[in-house]
């Protein structure tokens, strides 16, 4: 017996989503090109280029009919627009992920998590307890050692809006559709 398509994202009563900052084309090559670099070493299955992302709250799987009131709560959150200076490379041991962040983050993206999760939290939708860790999956399932480095020069990644992303899972790896963008407000007071 064949089985019938996978229905489109849209068609489906659950959508898988988080929210996220997005790179610019220029800053997505860069980092691809770390985890190429970091593969050579570890192994592992590379993040394809159109998919890296710093995710800022994962909400997961809700009924698509709750995408409405996460929209409103993430209309509730002003944040200025902020550089994210990645920084260094690192490979965390207990799940084998390979990984670009920064050795201290900005106010402003504090802020915007704070914010954020603070107005999910008023929303009825979960929130992450830990304290956030700003990251960029470049590999998963790495094996070899990685000794965290440091990156040069770093890579200056201008933020200017923060998006809502639906995750489609697929054999292939997941595709990823923006399903709304906010930007950040010139002289905000995050």
């Amino acid at each position: 017996m064949t089985r019938p398509p996978d229905p489109a994202p849209a068609a489906r009563l659950r959508a898988r989503v988080f929210f996220a900052i997005w790179p610019a084309a220029v800053i997505a090559r860069r980092l691809h090109k770390e985890g190429e670099r970091a593969h050579g070493l570890t192994g592992g299955r590379r993040m394809r280029r159109d998919t890296l992302h710093l995710t800022l709250a994962f909400i997961g799987d809700i009924p698509r009919e709750r995408l409405d009131a996460l929209r409103a709560a993430a209309d509730k959150v002003a944040f200025a627009p902020f550089t994210f200076r990645v920084d260094r490379i690192a490979r965390w041991r207990h799940n084998h992920i390979v990984w670009a962040g920064a050795s201290g983050l900005p106010e402003e993206l504090e802020s915007l998590v704070t914010q954020l999760n603070s107005a999910l939290a008023d929303g009825g939708f979960p929130v992450e307890r830990r304290n956030f860790a700003a990251h960029v999956t470049l590999l998963r399932n790495a094996r070899g050692e990685l000794p965290a480095a440091e990156l040069a020069p770093p890579i200056e990644w201008p933020v200017g809006e923060f998006v809502l992303v639906e995750s489609d899972p697929r054999p292939e790896g997941a595709q990823y559709r923006v399903l709304q963008s906010w930007p950040g407000v010139f002289g905000s007071q995050s």
